[in-house]
């Protein structure tokens, strides 16, 4: 008899089944093909991706996406706001920036009014929350229907505890700068030295549904003056801008 050399052909799956069956075989029995199945499904669906895209959204609002105002105030949970509210005149408003500064006379009226929208923006300056019932000052604009920007403000001594939830919800891949920074209080010339953190998102977002980008940021000192409403003087900022829209 003349010995014949007998080489496996390589193996190739012909299905999904044929694929289980094969590593059931190569395991040893030591699970049945059912249970080998049921792993693996399980694992494929639940498992995390390696690299989730960062979001463009906050409260539910999402830039790149259009919305109407009355769905922008729904989705910040106000339910009552005003429409293209009459403002003060010049006149009216000049004794309190005299007094405080043009940013914190402006901020002032926006509270008297309350919440409200117009033909390009929605302001909720109270009303909204974010994580442990945190207040929040936001700004929205839009152009023809279309996000464009988020501003969220809200007291600089909650820094501290926004930060993990900025992390949760935007991965923790920030550019952290610290400076000192003076801010002034406009009515007594006095000048405080603060310590500014900037954060900026090192690889953007993605509006997940039309795929634009957007740029996102926060500081713990939104400017040089300080505040004079109910936030108190220091407010810290939280800012999504699209950016691959051309208008």
């Amino acid at each position: 008899m003349i010995p014949v050399e007998v080489t496996a052909a390589p193996w190739h799956p012909t299905g999904f089944w044929d694929w289980v069956d094969h590593w059931q075989t190569l395991i040893a029995g030591t699970v049945t093909m059912k249970h080998f199945a049921a792993f693996l499904v399980g694992n494929l669906l639940f498992a995390s991706p390696l690299h989730a895209e960062t979001p463009c959204d906050s409260k539910g609002i999402s830039v790149g996406n259009k919305m109407l105002p009355a769905e922008i105030m729904t989705a910040l949970g106000v339910t009552k706001y005003k429409t293209n509210p009459a403002r003060s005149s010049f006149e009216e408003s000049w004794p309190i920036v005299q007094k405080y500064g043009i940013m914190s006379a402006g901020e002032l009226e926006d509270w008297n009014i309350g919440p409200y929208c117009d033909e390009t923006s929605c302001r909720a300056p109270y009303g909204a929350t974010v994580g442990d019932n945190i207040s929040v000052n936001v700004f929205v604009s839009f152009h023809k229907g279309l996000i464009t920007e988020i501003d969220v403000q809200f007291s600089e001594v909650y820094w501290d505890e926004m930060l993990p939830i900025l992390d949760q919800k935007y991965g923790a891949d920030w550019n952290v700068d610290r400076s000192p920074m003076g801010v002034m209080d406009f009515e007594t010339k006095k000048t405080t030295t603060l310590q500014l953190i900037s954060l900026k998102h090192i690889t953007n977002g993605t509006n997940r549904i039309t795929k634009d980008r957007c740029q996102i940021w926060a500081t713990n000192l939104d400017m040089v003056f300080e505040h004079h409403d109910a936030y108190g003087p220091y407010h810290s900022e939280f800012v999504i801008k699209l950016i691959s829209k051309d208008f």
